[in-house]
């Protein structure tokens, strides 16, 4: 589903050092495709590749800081900063 509040993560050429990194890499296959958080939110976040459900109904500005790497694509992947409009 693409609506209003599902959203590209934005790629990182590569792990970031100094990053908290979350992956799948050990899970077993039917819970590595499932997505790292569900919350209770509006806000989708899907793989900046592959397209690939990452993060789904989150609240505003929750994990903005940990790099996700896509289970599907293996692609590095971070929520865009959030940049309050005036």
């Amino acid at each position: 589903m693409n609506n209003q509040n599902t959203f590209k993560m934005r790629l990182l050429p590569s792990r970031p050092a100094d990053a908290t990194v979350f992956s799948k890499d050990n899970f077993i296959q039917e819970k590595r495709m499932a997505p790292f958080v569900v919350g209770e939110g509006v806000l989708d976040y899907n793989c900046g590749s592959c397209g690939h459900s990452m993060l789904r109904s989150l609240r505003f500005s929750q994990v903005t800081q940990a790099v996700y790497k896509c289970p599907k694509c293996g692609e590095y992947n971070q929520i865009e900063p959030y940049v309050k409009r005036h």
